[in-house]
């Protein structure tokens, strides 16, 4: 791995990482309302081999993705998914609710078109894209410039879903299985368990195949051409307000947040700078769930959900990592970085300085009094000479990609010029 870039965009997260070929891997795009969406392509557009990875399914990555795929259908050579994850049962709850979200909800809201983007995704990349697609779950791996990495999360099989998700999915199905009920309604379960087994063998191919995503695609315009009939149901009501619930939508957002995409590189013997730690949108659970997969420490950490308290892990402080990303430029609904993160002798590297409290209440970055290891001498960061004069390049190769430019680990400089890069 040669360098990272972390953008900063308004919603959701982007990170590059590019290889010495100046091949690239970017893990989400994010929604880059407040950037230039031509400007990032332009950034990649002489290189010659580009992935993209999707940690999980957010309205923010999803558009991002999109844009980028409208403007040049050829912008990656492959694109990687998550699969949706099955309970005990083998259900993917995921994928139901989206199903019951796009045919009950009452409510057009980016939750709804979230959902509709997910049971869309495979349908619009087979359209749009000349990718090679793929899914991850745990055992799953991929290779970029020379690296293997390895996919910890999320499980395939038996994934451990909160009993109050389970029982929400339950509930909408028990609402449709009453025998009284007109037709449609057994016809939306018996299409909904088509399209599900559907999407399943999609994620079981590598790259997928064609003839499945097609056939999806027929079982959910087959369902569509119920809507009316189904909108008019007894129980519909019923599925409404379950899909309304505050409870409800909330445990939905975190069993996204749960099934997002972990994975680190597969280390050939020793401690290296491509030991790595991607971390997507994971929970604490999630983390837990892999900690036995984990390494002692890592040369790169990148933070969950922006870095915010919510998401914080106690593995984070038992592992060691020289450097930290954090996302944080999410300023649709911003949420202060946990202080947990600054307390840690690691340099972080954040996109956007509003939500951080140590920022706002000292007037100086945390990694002022930090050790960086990457210097000919080790010593603070403020020796570093592209923070202190702003200039050359950095010895971390890890660089902040904001409208304004190129900003180092010293949050409180102003930005590098692009063109000194």
């Amino acid at each position: 791995m040669r360098s990272i870039e972390i953008h900063d965009v308004s919603c959701g997260e982007c990170i590059v990482l590019q290889g010495a070929n100046k091949d690239i891997l970017m893990v989400d795009c994010g929604d880059p309302k407040t950037g230039n969406i031509s400007d990032m392509m332009k950034r990649y557009a002489g290189v010659a081999y580009r992935d993209f990875l999707l940690t999980h399914y957010h309205e923010a990555e999803l558009r991002g993705l999109h844009r980028l795929l409208k403007i040049n259908p050829n912008t990656f050579d492959r694109i990687f998914l998550p699969a949706s994850p099955c309970d005990r049962h083998g259900r993917p709850l995921l994928l139901e609710f989206a199903l019951f979200t796009y045919v009950f909800s009452n409510h057009k809201d980016d939750s709804y078109l979230e959902n509709l983007s997910l049971l869309r995704i495979f349908d619009f990349l087979l359209k749009k894209s000349k990718s090679r697609i793929f899914a991850l779950a745990m055992g799953s791996s991929f290779q970029f410039d020379g690296v293997i990495y390895d996919v910890l999360w999320p499980a395939a099989a038996e994934y451990p879903f909160s009993g109050l998700f389970s029982a929400a999915v339950e509930d909408m199905n028990v609402c449709l299985s009453s025998p009284f009920l007109p037709g449609e309604a057994g016809e939306f379960l018996k299409l909904k368990e088509q399209f599900c087994a559907a999407y399943l063998a999609c994620c079981r191919t590598s790259p997928f195949n064609p003839e499945n995503i097609t056939r999806m695609n027929t079982i959910l315009n087959s369902i569509e051409k119920l809507l009316p009939q189904l909108k008019r149901l007894p129980s519909a009501p019923d599925i409404a307000e379950i899909l309304e619930r505050p409870t409800t939508r909330e445990t939905y957002r975190r069993e996204q947040q749960a099934a997002s995409v972990i994975f680190q590189n597969r280390r050939k013997s020793e401690a290296s700078t491509d030991d790595i730690l991607m971390t997507g949108s994971a929970t604490p659970e999630s983390m837990d769930a892999v900690s036995d997969k984990l390494y002692d420490g890592y040369y790169i950490l990148k933070a969950p959900q922006h870095g915010a308290a919510g998401a914080w892990s106690h593995l984070f402080g038992e592992i060691s990592a020289s450097h930290i990303l954090i996302s944080n430029g999410n300023n649709r609904k911003p949420e202060s970085v946990a202080s947990e993160y600054v307390d840690l002798p690691s340099i972080k590297h954040c996109t956007d300085c509003t939500a951080c409290a140590w920022l706002q209440n000292s007037g100086c970055s945390c990694n002022r009094m930090n050790c960086c290891y990457e210097l000919h001498e080790p010593g603070l960061t403020i020796k570093c000479p592209y923070c202190h004069n702003q200039d050359g390049s950095a010895p971390c190769a890890i660089y902040r990609i904001t409208v304004e430019g190129v900003r180092s680990c010293l949050c409180d400089h102003k930005p590098i010029n692009m063109n000194k890069l």
